[in-house]
């Protein structure tokens, strides 16, 4: 009898028990995760100031846990943050910073492609007295003026920069005694849009060719236009500002200056007085550089130097190219001589002298285009896109032997640093800079 009775209280319990584990009323489970501590020792092993509520905002408990078990291990580095949530150290450190939307930060979120691609063209300009536009106001427009696959290319690129040469305003007074001076109107820059540029460096000696009034007004109307712009500012602290691009969750910046002339007529920015972010001793543009190498993942130096139509180099152009990547640069990358020069790498880091100009003058002139292809450990591909500025007009260089005829000739420039493949890889000859 009691065993019977045994077997029925054994039922019953185990029945009640499994009725209790069905029914979703009964039961609640409790999870919790020790945020706080978390946030702290990701805190002591990256030097952010990551707080619980930033980790429970963003990011799943196990992207958290491998982000502690890093720390916890010692293998801690900058490049988990990327490896482990897709944003990089900076995009990280700017979302806890609530800095992600300041003025000289674009987003573009993800590509949905493996890499990022950055276009660097020359020199530009839309002054309505130059050939170049009074050829496009004779057929069809600034975009009659370039083949329509190249402009489909940089427009493909994630970002695609390129020199502004001109003021873009309806006020000011030519610099007296200049011989040449550019002002362009603002509606042109709508081509800038059209062409798919993203960015424009004024760090050049055209930009301030119509005064104080003009250059501040070139400056309002291209942020009325939404078209971001790097080397110039109201001051000394607006020059040295970069402009800084999200893709991929890697943060690319960029940085220009000038020391385009022999004789300045172009007023270099200071604390007091407006102007273009200048290189004529280096100093400012240093710390331009190393501010920004704070900042980003791939930093770009844009320069406006060299002679004018030389292939040849000046002496600044090789001494300050090398402090720029010491300083912290990733990329060096210039124009101004309306001309094609040389190539070569100095620590890993691409230094492309001069692109010659993009859509400049009537001249029959070689040109190009350089595209930096990053991935997400930061590995660098250097591609030259040819290029031909013929008759008002800029087109691609399609035919195998042009192609290749116009590599050699840059290889040949000096330093003669660089060996440029078929299909336009540039990659370090056996002449590369070393410190």
């Amino acid at each position: 009898m009691k065993s019977i009775l045994y077997r029925i209280i054994i039922i019953t319990i185990i029945l009640c028990f499994s009725c209790s584990c069905g029914n979703a009323d009964t039961i609640t489970v409790v999870s919790t995760y020790d945020y706080e501590s978390a946030a702290a020792t990701i805190s002591q092993a990256s030097g952010l100031d990551v707080t619980a509520e930033f980790l429970k905002k963003n990011f799943e408990k196990k992207e958290i846990r491998q982000l502690v078990s890093a720390a916890d291990s010692g293998e801690y580095t900058q490049k988990i943050w990327l490896e482990v949530t897709g944003y990089s150290y900076y995009v990280i450190s700017d979302m806890i910073k609530g800095v992600q939307g300041a003025q000289n930060i674009t987003n573009y979120g993800s590509n949905g492609k493996s890499t990022v691609s950055i276009s660097v063209a020359g020199d530009i300009t839309f002054a309505p007295e130059r050939p170049v536009m009074l050829h496009a106001a004779e057929n069809g427009g600034v975009l009659k003026c370039f083949d329509k696959s190249l402009v489909r290319q940089v427009k493909a690129s994630d970002i695609f920069l390129l020199n502004c040469e001109t003021a873009i305003s309806e006020i000011g007074e030519p610099i007296a005694d200049k011989a040449w001076t550019f002002r362009s109107h603002p509606e042109s820059i709508g081509f800038l849009h059209e062409l798919g540029v993203d960015v424009v460096s004024l760090a050049n000696n055209h930009v301030y060719d119509y005064g104080e009034a003009a250059f501040a007004d070139t400056m309002q109307n291209l942020k009325n236009a939404g078209m971001p712009y790097v080397g110039a500012g109201m001051n000394l602290v607006e020059a040295v500002n970069g402009h800084y691009f999200i893709v991929n969750g890697i943060k690319i910046g960029i940085v220009a200056a000038s020391r385009a002339e022999k004789y300045y007529m172009t007023p270099v920015a200071t604390f007091a007085a407006p102007g273009i972010m200048g290189t004529y001793d280096s100093e400012d543009f240093l710390e331009s550089i190393k501010i920004a190498r704070q900042r980003c993942d791939f930093l770009i130096a844009y320069v406006h130097w060299g002679t004018e139509y030389s292939k040849e180099l000046d002496e600044a152009q090789k001494t300050m190219s090398r402090e720029y990547i010491e300083a912290g640069a990733d990329a060096v990358i210039g124009a101004h001589p309306h001309c094609l020069q040389g190539m070569e790498f100095y620590n890993g880091a691409p230094i492309i002298y001069s692109l010659g100009n993009f859509w400049f003058n009537d001249k029959t002139l070689d040109s190009g285009i350089v595209t930096l292809e990053i991935d997400k450990d930061m590995n660098l591909k250097v591609e030259f896109t040819p290029l031909l500025q013929d008759s008002c007009e800029t087109k691609l260089v399609t035919k195998r032997k042009e192609r290749r005829a116009l590599f050699d000739r840059i290889e040949s420039y000096e330093p003669q640093g660089v060996v440029i493949s078929n299909d336009g890889e540039v990659t370090p000859s056996g002449s590369v800079a070393e410190p």
